[in-house]
Protein backbone atom coordinates (compact mmCIF):
# COMPACT_ATOMS: atom_id res chain seq x y z
CA UNK A 1 0.00 0.00 0.00
CA UNK A 2 2.70 2.97 0.91
CA UNK A 3 4.30 1.76 -2.71
CA UNK A 4 0.89 2.34 -4.15
CA UNK A 5 0.43 5.81 -2.45
CA UNK A 6 4.20 6.64 -3.32
CA UNK A 7 3.78 6.08 -6.99
CA UNK A 8 0.38 7.81 -6.98
CA UNK A 9 1.59 11.09 -5.19
CA UNK A 10 4.26 11.14 -7.34
CA UNK A 11 2.12 10.97 -10.65
CA UNK A 12 -0.18 13.88 -9.23
CA UNK A 13 2.61 16.28 -8.33
CA UNK A 14 4.27 15.92 -11.91
CA UNK A 15 1.00 16.26 -13.47
CA UNK A 16 0.01 19.06 -11.51
CA UNK A 17 3.53 20.50 -11.79
CA UNK A 18 4.42 23.68 -9.62
CA UNK A 19 5.86 27.17 -10.19
CA UNK A 20 9.41 28.23 -10.52
CA UNK A 21 10.79 29.11 -7.41
CA UNK A 22 13.37 31.27 -7.46
CA UNK A 23 15.76 32.90 -11.01
CA UNK A 24 18.79 33.12 -9.27
CA UNK A 25 21.58 31.68 -11.25
CA UNK A 26 23.36 28.85 -10.17
CA UNK A 27 27.36 29.87 -8.49
CA UNK A 28 30.35 28.48 -10.51
CA UNK A 29 31.72 25.23 -9.78
CA UNK A 30 33.93 25.36 -6.96
CA UNK A 31 37.36 25.99 -8.02
CA UNK A 32 39.09 24.60 -5.15
CA UNK A 33 42.19 22.41 -6.04
CA UNK A 34 40.42 19.39 -4.61
CA UNK A 35 41.36 15.95 -6.35
CA UNK A 36 38.77 13.07 -6.69
CA UNK A 37 39.88 9.99 -4.96
CA UNK A 38 39.66 6.55 -7.20
CA UNK A 39 35.96 6.48 -6.96
CA UNK A 40 35.93 9.53 -8.42
CA UNK A 41 34.44 11.01 -5.49
CA UNK A 42 35.39 14.80 -5.25
CA UNK A 43 36.03 17.07 -2.38
CA UNK A 44 32.87 18.68 -0.21
CA UNK A 45 33.99 21.75 -1.65
CA UNK A 46 33.78 20.81 -5.51
CA UNK A 47 30.54 19.19 -4.85
CA UNK A 48 29.00 22.18 -4.06
CA UNK A 49 26.30 23.57 -6.36
CA UNK A 50 23.25 25.36 -6.60
CA UNK A 51 19.89 24.08 -7.92
CA UNK A 52 19.12 28.01 -9.25
CA UNK A 53 19.04 26.77 -13.23
CA UNK A 54 16.53 23.81 -12.11
CA UNK A 55 13.95 26.40 -10.84
CA UNK A 56 14.31 28.13 -14.37
CA UNK A 57 12.71 27.35 -17.61
CA UNK A 58 13.34 28.35 -21.16
CA UNK A 59 10.72 30.88 -22.74
CA UNK A 60 11.23 32.95 -19.69
CA UNK A 61 12.85 36.02 -18.95
CA UNK A 62 13.42 38.69 -21.63
CA UNK A 63 11.52 37.06 -23.92
CA UNK A 64 8.16 37.33 -22.38
CA UNK A 65 6.99 34.43 -23.12
CA UNK A 66 5.17 32.32 -20.61
CA UNK A 67 6.86 29.69 -18.81
CA UNK A 68 6.79 25.90 -18.71
CA UNK A 69 5.86 24.65 -15.52
CA UNK A 70 8.45 22.55 -14.19
CA UNK A 71 8.70 19.80 -11.84
CA UNK A 72 12.25 18.43 -9.40
CA UNK A 73 12.73 15.19 -9.38
CA UNK A 74 15.13 13.03 -7.65
CA UNK A 75 16.66 10.06 -9.28
CA UNK A 76 14.19 7.74 -6.73
CA UNK A 77 11.61 9.75 -8.28
CA UNK A 78 12.38 9.24 -11.48
CA UNK A 79 13.07 5.17 -11.25
CA UNK A 80 9.45 4.67 -9.41
CA UNK A 81 7.65 6.68 -12.06
CA UNK A 82 9.67 4.71 -15.35
CA UNK A 83 9.09 1.19 -13.55
CA UNK A 84 5.07 1.91 -13.09
CA UNK A 85 4.35 4.37 -16.31
CA UNK A 86 7.12 2.86 -19.10
CA UNK A 87 5.72 1.79 -21.76
CA UNK A 88 7.88 -0.48 -23.05
CA UNK A 89 8.28 -2.44 -19.65
CA UNK A 90 4.80 -2.72 -19.56
CA UNK A 91 4.99 -4.27 -23.32
CA UNK A 92 7.81 -6.47 -22.48
CA UNK A 93 5.62 -7.80 -19.18
CA UNK A 94 2.82 -9.19 -21.54
CA UNK A 95 5.68 -10.65 -24.08
CA UNK A 96 7.21 -12.71 -20.76
CA UNK A 97 3.11 -13.23 -20.03
CA UNK A 98 2.54 -15.01 -23.05
CA UNK A 99 5.57 -17.50 -22.65
CA UNK A 100 3.59 -18.59 -19.32
CA UNK A 101 0.65 -19.16 -21.19
CA UNK A 102 2.55 -21.57 -23.74
CA UNK A 103 3.52 -23.61 -20.30
CA UNK A 104 -0.11 -23.70 -19.49
CA UNK A 105 -0.63 -24.93 -22.76
CA UNK A 106 1.78 -27.63 -22.48
CA UNK A 107 1.29 -28.81 -19.65
CA UNK A 108 -2.37 -29.46 -21.02
CA UNK A 109 -1.58 -31.99 -22.52
CA UNK A 110 -1.61 -34.80 -20.00
CA UNK A 111 -5.07 -33.43 -18.56
CA UNK A 112 -8.01 -35.79 -19.16
CA UNK A 113 -10.78 -35.40 -21.86
CA UNK A 114 -14.26 -35.73 -21.93
CA UNK A 115 -16.30 -36.75 -24.67
CA UNK A 116 -19.67 -37.83 -25.66
CA UNK A 117 -21.92 -37.65 -28.67
CA UNK A 118 -25.51 -38.40 -29.00
CA UNK A 119 -26.87 -39.12 -32.03
CA UNK A 120 -30.15 -40.19 -33.81
CA UNK A 121 -32.46 -41.22 -36.87
CA UNK A 122 -34.84 -42.69 -39.19
CA UNK A 123 -34.41 -45.33 -42.07
CA UNK A 124 -37.37 -46.17 -44.73
CA UNK A 125 -36.67 -48.62 -47.33
CA UNK A 126 -38.72 -50.26 -49.29
CA UNK A 127 -38.41 -54.45 -48.62
CA UNK A 128 -36.27 -56.38 -51.29
CA UNK A 129 -37.33 -59.52 -50.09
CA UNK A 130 -39.80 -61.62 -48.22
CA UNK A 131 -37.63 -62.27 -44.99
CA UNK A 132 -37.97 -58.20 -44.64
CA UNK A 133 -40.66 -58.78 -41.97
CA UNK A 134 -42.66 -55.30 -43.77
CA UNK A 135 -42.99 -53.99 -47.39
CA UNK A 136 -41.51 -50.85 -46.29
CA UNK A 137 -39.04 -51.27 -43.59
CA UNK A 138 -39.14 -47.83 -41.19
CA UNK A 139 -35.92 -48.54 -38.37
CA UNK A 140 -35.74 -45.67 -35.76
CA UNK A 141 -32.37 -45.30 -34.10
CA UNK A 142 -30.75 -43.01 -30.89
CA UNK A 143 -27.13 -43.80 -30.30
CA UNK A 144 -25.65 -41.70 -27.05
CA UNK A 145 -21.92 -42.75 -25.95
CA UNK A 146 -20.07 -40.87 -23.20
CA UNK A 147 -15.89 -41.67 -22.68
CA UNK A 148 -13.15 -40.24 -20.53
CA UNK A 149 -9.77 -40.51 -21.98
CA UNK A 150 -6.56 -39.84 -19.29
CA UNK A 151 -3.07 -39.75 -21.41
CA UNK A 152 0.04 -40.32 -18.53
CA UNK A 153 3.35 -38.41 -19.00
CA UNK A 154 4.72 -41.90 -19.24
CA UNK A 155 2.96 -42.17 -22.62
CA UNK A 156 0.76 -44.91 -22.09
CA UNK A 157 -3.05 -43.43 -22.31
CA UNK A 158 -6.05 -45.07 -20.72
CA UNK A 159 -9.86 -44.61 -21.45
CA UNK A 160 -13.41 -45.73 -20.35
CA UNK A 161 -16.30 -45.43 -22.83
CA UNK A 162 -20.28 -46.19 -21.94
CA UNK A 163 -22.32 -46.66 -25.07
CA UNK A 164 -26.20 -47.20 -25.52
CA UNK A 165 -27.72 -47.92 -28.83
CA UNK A 166 -31.84 -48.04 -29.01
CA UNK A 167 -33.42 -48.85 -32.16
CA UNK A 168 -36.60 -49.99 -33.39
CA UNK A 169 -38.36 -51.05 -37.03
CA UNK A 170 -41.30 -52.57 -37.79
CA UNK A 171 -40.08 -55.25 -39.29
CA UNK A 172 -42.07 -58.27 -38.23
CA UNK A 173 -39.15 -60.51 -37.66
CA UNK A 174 -37.16 -58.15 -34.71
CA UNK A 175 -37.09 -60.31 -31.58
CA UNK A 176 -36.18 -57.50 -29.51
CA UNK A 177 -38.15 -54.72 -30.37
CA UNK A 178 -37.07 -52.03 -28.86
CA UNK A 179 -33.69 -53.11 -28.54
CA UNK A 180 -31.28 -51.37 -26.03
CA UNK A 181 -27.33 -52.10 -26.65
CA UNK A 182 -25.55 -51.27 -23.93
CA UNK A 183 -21.70 -51.68 -23.64
CA UNK A 184 -18.71 -50.64 -20.78
CA UNK A 185 -15.08 -50.51 -22.68
CA UNK A 186 -11.99 -49.98 -21.03
CA UNK A 187 -9.26 -49.40 -23.80
CA UNK A 188 -5.43 -49.05 -23.08
CA UNK A 189 -2.65 -47.57 -25.70
CA UNK A 190 0.69 -47.80 -25.38
CA UNK A 191 3.57 -46.50 -27.52
CA UNK A 192 6.02 -49.00 -27.40
CA UNK A 193 8.71 -47.20 -29.56
CA UNK A 194 7.79 -43.51 -31.01
CA UNK A 195 7.07 -41.13 -28.32
CA UNK A 196 7.63 -43.95 -25.41
CA UNK A 197 8.87 -42.61 -21.47
CA UNK A 198 8.40 -39.55 -20.28
CA UNK A 199 11.78 -38.03 -21.72
CA UNK A 200 10.28 -38.25 -25.14
CA UNK A 201 6.21 -37.12 -24.17
CA UNK A 202 7.34 -33.99 -21.83
CA UNK A 203 9.76 -32.24 -24.75
CA UNK A 204 7.30 -30.47 -25.65
CA UNK A 205 6.51 -29.30 -22.00
CA UNK A 206 10.25 -28.80 -21.34
CA UNK A 207 10.94 -26.41 -24.35
CA UNK A 208 8.04 -24.43 -23.50
CA UNK A 209 9.33 -23.68 -20.40
CA UNK A 210 12.49 -22.90 -21.51
CA UNK A 211 10.84 -20.27 -23.63
CA UNK A 212 9.79 -19.21 -20.35
CA UNK A 213 13.09 -18.89 -18.76
CA UNK A 214 13.92 -17.05 -21.84
CA UNK A 215 11.30 -14.61 -22.17
CA UNK A 216 11.39 -14.03 -17.99
CA UNK A 217 15.37 -13.29 -18.73
CA UNK A 218 14.70 -10.78 -21.86
CA UNK A 219 12.01 -9.02 -19.26
CA UNK A 220 14.93 -8.50 -16.84
CA UNK A 221 17.21 -7.22 -19.52
CA UNK A 222 14.29 -4.73 -20.58
CA UNK A 223 13.74 -3.61 -17.09
CA UNK A 224 17.97 -2.76 -16.93
CA UNK A 225 17.79 -1.31 -19.91
CA UNK A 226 15.32 1.13 -19.29
CA UNK A 227 17.20 1.67 -15.82
CA UNK A 228 20.37 2.98 -17.79
CA UNK A 229 18.30 4.87 -20.24
CA UNK A 230 16.76 6.52 -17.65
CA UNK A 231 19.85 7.02 -15.56
CA UNK A 232 21.28 8.30 -18.81
CA UNK A 233 18.53 10.60 -19.70
CA UNK A 234 18.33 11.92 -15.69
CA UNK A 235 22.04 12.41 -15.34
CA UNK A 236 22.06 14.34 -19.47
CA UNK A 237 19.24 16.70 -17.69
CA UNK A 238 21.75 17.40 -14.86
CA UNK A 239 24.43 18.45 -17.13
CA UNK A 240 22.05 20.32 -19.38
CA UNK A 241 20.52 22.18 -16.45
CA UNK A 242 24.18 22.84 -15.29
CA UNK A 243 25.83 23.91 -18.47
CA UNK A 244 22.59 26.59 -18.40
CA UNK A 245 23.95 27.86 -14.91
CA UNK A 246 27.68 28.54 -16.16
CA UNK A 247 26.66 30.04 -19.31
CA UNK A 248 24.26 32.62 -17.25
CA UNK A 249 27.44 33.64 -15.28
CA UNK A 250 29.40 33.89 -18.44
CA UNK A 251 26.51 36.24 -19.90
CA UNK A 252 26.46 37.59 -16.55
CA UNK A 253 30.29 38.54 -16.60
CA UNK A 254 30.11 39.44 -20.50
CA UNK A 255 27.53 42.07 -19.32
CA UNK A 256 29.79 43.44 -16.81
CA UNK A 257 32.31 44.33 -19.66
CA UNK A 258 30.20 45.34 -22.43
CA UNK A 259 28.72 47.95 -19.42
CA UNK A 260 32.64 48.64 -18.03
CA UNK A 261 33.87 49.57 -21.65
CA UNK A 262 30.57 51.69 -22.21
CA UNK A 263 31.77 53.65 -19.47
CA UNK A 264 35.35 54.22 -20.33
CA UNK A 265 33.82 55.79 -23.86
CA UNK A 266 32.45 58.65 -21.72
CA UNK A 267 34.60 61.65 -22.59
CA UNK A 268 35.53 62.36 -19.24
CA UNK A 269 37.54 58.75 -18.63
CA UNK A 270 38.57 58.34 -22.54
CA UNK A 271 40.13 55.11 -22.07
CA UNK A 272 38.25 52.99 -24.79
CA UNK A 273 37.69 53.50 -28.49
CA UNK A 274 34.30 52.57 -30.47
CA UNK A 275 36.09 49.27 -31.42
CA UNK A 276 36.54 48.00 -28.01
CA UNK A 277 32.77 48.45 -27.31
CA UNK A 278 32.03 46.78 -30.47
CA UNK A 279 33.70 43.91 -29.68
CA UNK A 280 32.34 43.55 -25.82
CA UNK A 281 28.54 43.68 -27.54
CA UNK A 282 29.81 41.13 -29.98
CA UNK A 283 30.80 38.80 -27.24
CA UNK A 284 28.02 39.31 -25.12
CA UNK A 285 25.63 38.63 -28.09
CA UNK A 286 27.70 35.28 -28.79
CA UNK A 287 27.15 34.15 -25.62
CA UNK A 288 23.37 35.36 -25.73
CA UNK A 289 23.19 33.34 -28.58
CA UNK A 290 25.01 30.05 -26.55
CA UNK A 291 22.91 30.59 -23.96
CA UNK A 292 19.74 30.27 -26.06
CA UNK A 293 21.09 26.50 -27.85
CA UNK A 294 21.51 26.02 -24.10
CA UNK A 295 18.41 26.19 -22.61
CA UNK A 296 17.12 24.13 -25.88
CA UNK A 297 19.22 21.41 -25.06
CA UNK A 298 17.99 21.80 -21.56
CA UNK A 299 14.26 20.94 -22.57
CA UNK A 300 15.37 18.26 -25.22
CA UNK A 301 16.84 16.51 -22.33
CA UNK A 302 13.75 17.10 -19.94
CA UNK A 303 11.49 15.49 -22.92
CA UNK A 304 13.35 12.75 -23.49
CA UNK A 305 13.48 11.66 -19.75
CA UNK A 306 9.71 12.42 -19.78
CA UNK A 307 9.62 10.33 -22.26
CA UNK A 308 10.55 7.56 -20.32
CA UNK A 309 9.50 8.14 -17.28
CA UNK A 310 6.04 9.54 -17.62
CA UNK A 311 4.63 9.66 -21.39
CA UNK A 312 2.86 11.97 -23.51
CA UNK A 313 -0.32 10.11 -23.19
CA UNK A 314 -4.06 11.09 -21.88
CA UNK A 315 -4.34 13.57 -19.19
CA UNK A 316 -0.52 13.90 -19.01
CA UNK A 317 -0.09 14.97 -22.23
CA UNK A 318 0.85 18.51 -21.48
CA UNK A 319 3.88 20.57 -21.19
CA UNK A 320 5.43 19.88 -17.54
CA UNK A 321 8.95 20.09 -18.14
CA UNK A 322 11.21 17.97 -15.49
CA UNK A 323 13.95 18.91 -13.39
CA UNK A 324 17.02 17.34 -12.05
CA UNK A 325 17.13 17.69 -8.43
CA UNK A 326 20.20 15.25 -7.34
CA UNK A 327 23.71 15.74 -8.24
CA UNK A 328 25.96 13.63 -9.63
CA UNK A 329 27.50 11.30 -6.69
CA UNK A 330 29.90 8.94 -6.96
CA UNK A 331 29.36 4.98 -5.22
CA UNK A 332 31.82 2.75 -4.11
CA UNK A 333 35.07 1.69 -5.87
CA UNK A 334 34.86 -0.09 -8.93
CA UNK A 335 36.30 -4.15 -9.27
CA UNK A 336 38.75 -4.76 -10.99
CA UNK A 337 38.45 -5.47 -15.08
CA UNK A 338 39.13 -9.26 -14.16
CA UNK A 339 36.23 -9.66 -11.50
CA UNK A 340 34.09 -7.93 -13.95
CA UNK A 341 34.32 -9.80 -16.94
CA UNK A 342 33.60 -13.07 -14.92
CA UNK A 343 30.97 -11.52 -13.07
CA UNK A 344 29.75 -10.75 -16.52
CA UNK A 345 29.88 -13.85 -17.85
CA UNK A 346 27.98 -15.39 -14.93
CA UNK A 347 25.00 -13.07 -14.57
CA UNK A 348 24.58 -11.22 -18.24
CA UNK A 349 20.68 -11.82 -18.91
CA UNK A 350 21.42 -12.44 -22.94
CA UNK A 351 23.93 -14.99 -22.03
CA UNK A 352 21.19 -16.35 -19.56
CA UNK A 353 18.56 -15.84 -21.82
CA UNK A 354 20.61 -17.53 -24.70
CA UNK A 355 21.17 -20.50 -22.72
CA UNK A 356 17.65 -21.06 -22.10
CA UNK A 357 16.75 -20.79 -26.02
CA UNK A 358 19.88 -23.45 -26.82
CA UNK A 359 17.72 -26.03 -24.26
CA UNK A 360 14.13 -25.16 -25.89
CA UNK A 361 16.50 -25.86 -29.31
CA UNK A 362 18.16 -29.39 -27.76
CA UNK A 363 14.45 -30.17 -26.84
CA UNK A 364 13.58 -30.03 -30.61
CA UNK A 365 16.11 -31.89 -31.35
CA UNK A 366 14.78 -34.91 -28.76
CA UNK A 367 11.28 -34.35 -30.63
CA UNK A 368 12.91 -34.49 -33.88
CA UNK A 369 14.83 -37.84 -32.88
CA UNK A 370 11.68 -39.29 -31.43
CA UNK A 371 10.04 -38.69 -34.52
CA UNK A 372 12.52 -40.51 -36.74
CA UNK A 373 11.25 -43.82 -34.81
CA UNK A 374 8.76 -45.89 -36.11
CA UNK A 375 5.69 -46.02 -34.97
CA UNK A 376 4.54 -49.18 -32.88
CA UNK A 377 1.35 -48.93 -30.45
CA UNK A 378 0.28 -51.31 -28.82
CA UNK A 379 -3.61 -51.33 -27.89
CA UNK A 380 -5.55 -53.27 -25.80
CA UNK A 381 -9.84 -53.34 -24.74
CA UNK A 382 -11.81 -54.79 -22.68
CA UNK A 383 -15.49 -54.73 -23.36
CA UNK A 384 -18.99 -56.13 -21.50
CA UNK A 385 -21.99 -55.80 -23.21
CA UNK A 386 -25.92 -56.58 -22.73
CA UNK A 387 -28.49 -56.19 -25.61
CA UNK A 388 -32.21 -56.07 -24.34
CA UNK A 389 -35.69 -54.65 -24.40
CA UNK A 390 -35.39 -52.57 -21.55
CA UNK A 391 -32.93 -49.89 -21.01
CA UNK A 392 -32.59 -51.07 -17.28
CA UNK A 393 -32.12 -54.38 -18.16
CA UNK A 394 -29.24 -53.67 -20.77
CA UNK A 395 -27.27 -51.56 -18.21
CA UNK A 396 -27.48 -53.86 -15.88
CA UNK A 397 -25.90 -56.97 -18.28
CA UNK A 398 -23.47 -54.71 -19.55
CA UNK A 399 -22.05 -53.40 -15.59
CA UNK A 400 -22.86 -57.16 -14.76
CA UNK A 401 -20.33 -58.23 -17.31
CA UNK A 402 -22.23 -60.84 -18.50
CA UNK A 403 -21.02 -60.89 -21.55
CA UNK A 404 -16.85 -60.04 -21.97
CA UNK A 405 -15.13 -59.84 -24.68
CA UNK A 406 -11.41 -58.80 -25.00
CA UNK A 407 -9.09 -57.71 -27.58
CA UNK A 408 -5.54 -56.86 -28.40
CA UNK A 409 -3.79 -55.05 -31.49
CA UNK A 410 -0.60 -53.58 -32.57
CA UNK A 411 -0.39 -50.76 -35.26
CA UNK A 412 2.52 -50.16 -37.12
CA UNK A 413 3.41 -47.56 -39.37
CA UNK A 414 6.40 -46.85 -41.68
CA UNK A 415 7.87 -43.65 -43.65
CA UNK A 416 10.19 -45.18 -46.20
CA UNK A 417 13.21 -43.65 -46.68
CA UNK A 418 12.05 -40.84 -43.38
CA UNK A 419 13.66 -38.24 -45.64
CA UNK A 420 11.49 -35.84 -44.18
CA UNK A 421 11.97 -36.79 -40.06
CA UNK A 422 16.00 -37.12 -41.18
CA UNK A 423 15.91 -33.83 -42.22
CA UNK A 424 14.27 -32.39 -39.26
CA UNK A 425 16.59 -34.05 -37.16
CA UNK A 426 19.84 -32.53 -39.12
CA UNK A 427 17.88 -28.96 -38.94
CA UNK A 428 17.55 -29.41 -34.79
CA UNK A 429 21.19 -29.86 -34.75
CA UNK A 430 22.16 -27.38 -36.82
CA UNK A 431 19.89 -24.70 -34.97
CA UNK A 432 21.75 -25.80 -31.79
CA UNK A 433 25.58 -25.58 -33.34
CA UNK A 434 24.37 -22.28 -34.66
CA UNK A 435 22.67 -20.74 -31.12
CA UNK A 436 25.77 -22.10 -29.62
CA UNK A 437 28.12 -20.37 -32.34
CA UNK A 438 25.95 -16.72 -31.43
CA UNK A 439 26.30 -17.07 -27.74
CA UNK A 440 30.41 -17.39 -28.20
CA UNK A 441 29.76 -14.33 -30.30
CA UNK A 442 27.71 -12.80 -27.23
CA UNK A 443 30.52 -13.94 -24.84
CA UNK A 444 33.48 -12.00 -27.05
CA UNK A 445 31.14 -9.08 -27.04
CA UNK A 446 29.95 -8.79 -23.81
CA UNK A 447 33.74 -8.82 -22.76
CA UNK A 448 34.45 -5.82 -25.36
CA UNK A 449 31.52 -4.03 -23.60
CA UNK A 450 32.94 -4.58 -20.65
CA UNK A 451 36.62 -3.76 -21.17
CA UNK A 452 35.04 -0.34 -22.65
CA UNK A 453 32.67 0.04 -19.63
CA UNK A 454 35.98 0.09 -17.58
CA UNK A 455 37.74 2.11 -19.57
CA UNK A 456 35.30 4.41 -19.84
CA UNK A 457 34.93 5.14 -16.04
CA UNK A 458 38.97 5.22 -15.34
CA UNK A 459 38.84 7.69 -18.49
CA UNK A 460 36.26 9.79 -16.84
CA UNK A 461 38.62 9.77 -13.80
CA UNK A 462 41.03 10.87 -15.19
CA UNK A 463 39.17 13.56 -17.01
CA UNK A 464 38.42 14.80 -13.74
CA UNK A 465 41.33 15.18 -12.09
CA UNK A 466 42.55 17.04 -15.38
CA UNK A 467 40.27 19.25 -15.81
CA UNK A 468 39.51 20.21 -11.83
CA UNK A 469 43.34 21.36 -12.25
CA UNK A 470 42.42 23.51 -15.61
CA UNK A 471 39.36 25.09 -13.73
CA UNK A 472 41.95 25.99 -10.96
CA UNK A 473 44.69 27.45 -13.19
CA UNK A 474 41.67 29.20 -14.96
CA UNK A 475 40.53 30.80 -12.27
CA UNK A 476 43.91 31.64 -11.01
CA UNK A 477 44.41 33.70 -14.44
CA UNK A 478 41.17 35.19 -13.93
CA UNK A 479 41.92 36.35 -10.61
CA UNK A 480 45.05 37.86 -11.70
CA UNK A 481 43.97 39.45 -14.43
CA UNK A 482 41.52 41.15 -12.79
CA UNK A 483 43.56 42.61 -10.42
CA UNK A 484 46.18 43.54 -13.32
CA UNK A 485 43.19 45.25 -14.73
CA UNK A 486 42.75 47.61 -11.67
CA UNK A 487 45.80 48.92 -12.10
CA UNK A 488 44.93 49.57 -15.46
CA UNK A 489 47.94 47.19 -16.76
CA UNK A 490 45.28 45.00 -19.16
CA UNK A 491 42.02 45.20 -21.00
CA UNK A 492 38.55 44.14 -19.84
CA UNK A 493 38.67 42.11 -23.45
CA UNK A 494 41.37 39.93 -22.09
CA UNK A 495 39.21 39.48 -18.88
CA UNK A 496 36.67 38.49 -21.20
CA UNK A 497 38.84 35.93 -23.07
CA UNK A 498 40.20 34.32 -19.50
CA UNK A 499 36.64 33.97 -18.49
CA UNK A 500 35.40 32.52 -21.48
CA UNK A 501 38.70 29.57 -20.67
CA UNK A 502 37.36 29.43 -17.55
CA UNK A 503 33.73 28.86 -18.57
CA UNK A 504 34.88 26.13 -21.25
CA UNK A 505 36.94 24.38 -18.29
CA UNK A 506 33.52 24.24 -16.07
CA UNK A 507 31.81 22.81 -19.04
CA UNK A 508 34.51 19.89 -19.75
CA UNK A 509 34.10 19.57 -16.24
CA UNK A 510 29.91 19.32 -16.05
CA UNK A 511 30.90 16.11 -19.23
CA UNK A 512 33.34 14.19 -16.96
CA UNK A 513 31.33 14.18 -14.06
CA UNK A 514 28.32 13.02 -16.34
CA UNK A 515 30.62 10.52 -18.31
CA UNK A 516 31.91 9.44 -14.76
CA UNK A 517 28.17 8.13 -13.43
CA UNK A 518 26.98 7.06 -17.05
CA UNK A 519 30.22 4.95 -16.90
CA UNK A 520 29.55 3.82 -13.39
CA UNK A 521 25.97 2.64 -14.64
CA UNK A 522 27.23 1.08 -17.72
CA UNK A 523 29.53 -1.32 -15.86
CA UNK A 524 26.36 -2.92 -13.98
CA UNK A 525 24.57 -2.76 -17.28
CA UNK A 526 26.90 -5.06 -19.13
CA UNK A 527 28.10 -7.25 -15.95
CA UNK A 528 23.89 -7.61 -15.44
CA UNK A 529 24.03 -6.18 -12.12
CA UNK A 530 22.45 -3.14 -12.54
CA UNK A 531 18.58 -4.76 -10.99
CA UNK A 532 20.94 -5.79 -7.78
CA UNK A 533 22.53 -2.41 -7.62
CA UNK A 534 19.22 -0.61 -6.96
CA UNK A 535 17.67 -3.29 -4.74
CA UNK A 536 15.22 -4.39 -7.75
CA UNK A 537 13.91 -7.63 -8.94
CA UNK A 538 11.70 -9.70 -10.84
CA UNK A 539 8.94 -11.57 -8.75
CA UNK A 540 7.35 -14.26 -10.01
CA UNK A 541 4.16 -12.63 -10.75
CA UNK A 542 6.76 -10.77 -13.60
CA UNK A 543 6.22 -7.53 -11.54
CA UNK A 544 9.06 -5.12 -10.05
CA UNK A 545 9.65 -5.54 -6.52
CA UNK A 546 12.19 -4.17 -4.21
CA UNK A 547 14.67 -5.91 -2.46
CA UNK A 548 16.04 -3.48 -0.26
Amino acid sequence: MTRLFLLALLATAVSAGEKATSKDSPDRLATAPGKPDETGKPDAANQKQTDGDVRDTSGTGRSGKPARRARRLTFEDALTLGLAYNLGLRSSRLTALLARFDVEAADAAWDPTLNTVVSGGETVAPSRSSLAGADVVDTDSFNFTLGVTKPFRAGPSLGLEWRTDRSFSNSTFSTINPAYDSALELTLSVPLLRGRGRHAQESVLRAARAGARQAGLDLQETVANTIGSISDAYWALREAQDQVGVLEKSLAVAREIENTERRKLRPEIGRATPLDVSKAVAETKRREASLVQARATREDASDDLRQLVLPFTGRRADGIALRAKDDPEAGPAVAPLPKLVKTALARRYDLRAHDALIARLEEGVVQARDALRVQLDLGAALTTRGVTGRFQDSTADAIGSDALSASASLTLTWTFGRRAARAQLRKARAEVDRARLQRQELVNAGVVEVRKAHRQFRTALEEIRATREEVRAASDSVRGERQRLQRGSTTALEVSRLEENLTEAEQRLLQARTALVQARVRIHRVTGTLLRHYGLSVGPALDIRRTK
